[in-house]
This record gives C-alpha cells, structure tokens and sequence, in this order.
C-alpha cells in the first residue's frame, strides 16, 4: 500500500507495554464462566446481527475488552529504523516478488528492532519506577534517568 502512493516506510519497533498492564480474564476465560457466558453470546449475535457485513472472519469479530489489572508502569522502549522510500519505485513494487521482498525486508527490520530492544529492556538497570524514583531522589530531579546508548 505504501509503494502504490509512493509513502516512505519506517520501520519502527516498541516493547514495554506489558509493564503496564496484567491480563487477568481474556474472552475464553469469559465465556467459562456460566453467568457472562450467556451475556456475551447474546452481545455477540446481536452486534452480529446489527453489522451484517457479510462472512468474511475479521469483519465477523466482535470487539471484546479484557480484564486488566494495572501494574507499576516499567520503561517504554522505541526505535525507529532506517526510512525506506517507495517513491519513483511504484512500477518496480507493481511486481508480486519484488512487492513481497520488501514486505520481508520491512518485516524483518520490525523484527530486528524489537530483539534488540528485548535485549537492552533486560539490561536496563533502571527499569523499574522504584529505581527510577532512587536514582532522581540521589541525583537531583534536575538530571534525566539514564537510558542505554544504541
């Protein structure tokens, strides 16, 4: 999509939002127990019957909200890669190969990303907020916590 209007593509990965949050109840373990089962069944085929937007198995889903339980929020961790431009490339990505090597090639940038930002995540001595909050209350609130160096 992004060759066929000649958009440049950044790879871009983001890891730490499972420090924020604990999933505790997910649609299967909803729908165990007896007393929302009915109630969810019942939500779904009437949003089911209000869509109707045919069979397809994404447009057929229904939104479902699960139980969170919120955590001590921990570092958020992004890295933006190396821009690819498909602009003057739209008559060369026309060809499947050519389209799906790129998709790989983005793919696999994306999946770099997020090993490395993994790795680093698990060298960060800072972070959790009680070593953040330790660190600023010894250092000064004047001084940025340290993040790692690329």
């Amino acid at each position: 999509m992004a060759a066929r209007f000649g958009a440049t593509i950044v790879p871009f990965g983001a890891v730490g939002e499972d420090d924020m949050a604990q999933l505790v109840l997910d649609y299967n373990d909803f729908m165990k127990i007896p007393v929302l089962n009915d109630s969810l069944r019942e939500v779904n085929e009437n949003s089911a019957k209000v869509r109707d937007v045919g069979s397809g198995e994404v447009a057929s889903q229904v939104l479902f909200v699960p139980l969170l339980f919120p955590k001590i929020p921990g570092r958020l961790y992004y890295l933006f890669g190396k821009p690819i431009v498909t602009k003057g490339r739209e008559e060369f990505l026309k060809d499947k190969k050519n389209a799906n090597d790129l998709y790989n090639h983005v793919k696999s940038e994306v999946e770099l990303s997020l090993a490395y930002l993994i790795k680093k995540r698990k060298e960060d001595p800072y972070r959790s907020l009680i070593d953040r909050t330790v660190y600023r209350a010894i250092y000064s609130s004047q001084h940025e916590v340290p993040t790692f160096d690329p």
